[in-house]
């Protein structure tokens, strides 16, 4: 199959500039993307619990048919990409981003506001600004990066990433008991629109992806993708009930205190900053392999910790645990699967976008599988199965993913 590069649509675009690497201006963009999604990101699963008058099925119904209609539009982006650019397809991702957001403002100050629509044209738009967004920024991220200091730069970008993480949280709930959710919307958007400007200085990087829509989906659990999509989906599962049911539970666990939520989420934070600089330069000099061996055996653990513990004190102690759990385990992950993403050579953006649809199914799968859970039993139930499913299933994707992933 003859798989060219594309000229880049926009490759003389006055604000180029060819002679900088491209990772720190995607870096900078990502940061600052980062700051506007966990200022308001792990209050979004309360909002919504809220909203709905905590009927947590509905909030887990909303994330389930968000995730559902992820899946198929990655190959629409990716084709859309394809014939702009990926800078062009992480300004849209972008833009959608900032539409999510404003429903959710006017969602909040407006409640009797066609509330309707404002609640399905949040759920739309983050679907198109996940699905134009990450597989570009991740292409991009695996391109530019240096395969000698892989490990150093990724543990440093995390690391970053943590830095702003101590802040933004304790500030999104301050805002939200001081004034409202409105105040704290209304800081995301400054802060989604401010990220855009760094995309114009971003170094091109044009591809071409070969795959049909139907063949991408026939690849998917191929024999050449079928360990790293059982990997995919088992982070997906994982991850979903960190971002939906984790947030949810701790509202429930400090009794409804917003403050309180996000001056947690910086603690945990500032303990494992440190570790995070820490794993990304011993990366670089020890076989990722057996690190991230060992971060599936913490992590495992630290989900059986959490799925029992229900005082402020049990959850602070369950966190701290998980979250070095969580380093051992992500920060090798990361660094392997962006080592396997820049070998894929011009197949890079269709191992990504790979990538991403077996995130996104296992994310909408967890959440159909707690919608049935949750209409039977209690949140606390349900938080528990859902740890020991997303258990099981990151166990088998890491346990497989070695036999795609020989680096390390």
């Amino acid at each position: 199959m003859n798989h060219h590069r594309k000229s880049e649509a926009i490759s003389t675009h006055r604000f180029d500039v060819t002679h900088l690497r491209g990772l720190p201006a995607l870096s900078l963009n990502r940061l600052i993307g980062f700051a506007a999604s966990t200022v308001i990101g792990i209050f979004i699963p309360i909002f919504l619990y809220e909203y709905f008058d905590q009927q947590i099925v509905l909030v887990l119904l909303w994330f389930c048919i968000m995730y559902a209609l992820r899946a198929p539009l990655f190959v629409l982006a990716a084709k859309f990409f394809s014939r702009t650019s990926l800078i062009l397809s992480m300004i849209v991702g972008t833009l959608a981003w900032i539409v999510h957001y404003s429903a959710l403002y006017f969602l909040e100050q407006y409640p009797l506001w066609h509330s309707e629509w404002l609640i399905v044209l949040s759920l739309l738009a983050v679907v198109v600004s996940a699905s134009f967004y990450w597989t570009p920024f991740n292409v991009d991220f695996s391109s530019f990066g240096s395969k000698k200091k892989r490990g150093a730069e990724e543990g440093i970008f995390l690391a970053a990433q943590r830095l702003i993480g101590v802040l933004t949280p304790i500030l999104g709930g301050w805002l939200i008991v001081t004034y409202d959710y409105g105040s704290t919307f209304l800081v995301g958007i400054i802060l989604v629109v401010s990220s855009i400007i760094p995309l114009f200085f971003l170094k091109h990087n044009p591809v071409q992806y070969e795959y049909g829509f139907f063949e991408t989906f026939r690849l998917l659990f191929s024999k050449k993708y079928r360990y790293l999509t059982l990997s995919m989906i088992g982070y997906g599962a994982e991850s979903s009930v960190a971002y939906v049911v984790w947030p949810i539970f701790l509202f429930i666990v400090f009794a409804g205190n917003h403050f309180s939520v996000g001056a947690f989420a910086t603690v945990i934070v500032l303990i494992s900053m440190a570790a995070q600089v820490f794993l990304g330069k011993y990366l670089d000099h020890h076989k990722k392999r057996k690190i991230l061996n060992w971060g599936v055996d913490f992590f495992a653990l630290g989900w059986l910790i959490k799925a029992f513990v229900s005082t402020p004190m049990g959850v602070f102690f369950a966190s701290t645990f998980h979250s070095f759990g969580a380093i051992l385990m992500g920060t090798p992950l990361s660094t392997m699967l962006h080592e396997k993403a820049a070998d894929a050579g011009h197949y890079i953006d269709e191992f990504t976008t790979m990538r991403e649809i077996g995130t996104t199914i296992g994310r909408a799968a967890m959440m159909l599988l707690l919608v049935a859970i949750v209409s039977i039993w209690s949140i606390n139930i349900a938080f528990v199965a859902a740890a020991a499913v997303s258990l099981l299933m990151s166990l088998l994707g890491r346990y497989k993913v070695g036999q795609i992933l020989k680096k390390g």
